[in-house]
């Protein structure tokens, strides 16, 4: 099926490290190696992959999804990727995203990500542009960069809750949220497919594990990317993701 002048939401997040780090040169400089990046350059290449993405997607109309640099789940759980806070960012002038948040159609709010704004506007008449595999627990269109011959390709309700309960089963190290210890791909498959993807399977599988029903609900809340009606637009807050059985 061919998807045409949708509207694409673009992890501008992804776009612009990639863009940097890209650009930049390394150095020596008395000993210590310094890396920089010519923000002209940058600026460049990130137009390029701009455009070379939504030629793809054959559309002129998108929107750039970037994070804060706040974020509600640490609301929830204090160590949510706390682990990164020392990754290396690009060696590139600041105001260069700003830049970008300016120049193109730009969303940015308060506490959230990129892949949260994604999932808020996500639709059938929106495709989700991501390299992030979390972003796929999302229901709808999406199109990954990186694997361009995949084209745009839907993702159903069910598809995206069943990816989402194994992040619950399974945890996520690099984001620095627990799952179920020893659980990994294979056994979160079996979990689910012996058991029933069900909020139940998952409070059995968790205090199986000597673990609680708290535990189970705070990794899932933190791993939910949020979905269309989950933003209080009242408050500015986000609506938690609650079990409904």
């Amino acid at each position: 099926m061919m998807y045409t002048n949708k509207l694409a939401l673009i992890d501008a997040d992804i776009a612009y490290h990639r863009a940097a780090f890209s650009c930049e040169s390394e150095f020596t400089f008395d000993d210590q190696k310094i890396r920089t990046a010519e923000s002209a350059d940058v600026a460049d290449l990130f137009h390029r992959i701009l455009s070379s993405t939504l030629s793809h997607l054959k559309t002129d109309r998108f929107i750039l999804c970037w994070s804060s640099n706040t974020n509600f789940r640490h609301d929830v759980l204090s160590s949510y990727k706390k682990n990164r806070e020392n990754v290396r960012r690009p060696q590139v002038d600041i105001e260069v995203k700003s830049c970008f948040q300016h120049r193109y159609p730009s969303i940015l709010v308060s506490k959230l990500e990129a892949d949260d704004i994604m999932g808020l506007l996500s639709g059938p008449d929106n495709v989700i542009v991501s390299d992030d595999k979390d972003l796929l627990t999302v229901p709808g269109l999406h199109y990954i960069p990186r694997k361009p011959k995949l084209g745009v390709f839907d993702v159903s309700p069910e598809e995206a809750q069943y990816k989402w309960f194994k992040q619950i089963l399974m945890g996520d190290r690099i984001d620095g949220y627990s799952g179920i210890p020893g659980i990994g791909d294979k056994k979160s498959d079996k979990i689910l497919d012996t058991n029933g993807v069900s909020w139940l399977t998952i409070v059995n599988a968790y205090q199986k594990a000597n673990l609680t029903e708290n535990d189970a609900l705070i990794t899932a809340r933190v791993s939910r990317i949020l979905h269309p009606g989950e933003w209080d637009y009242t408050n500015n807050e986000p609506k938690l993701w609650t079990p409904t059985g």
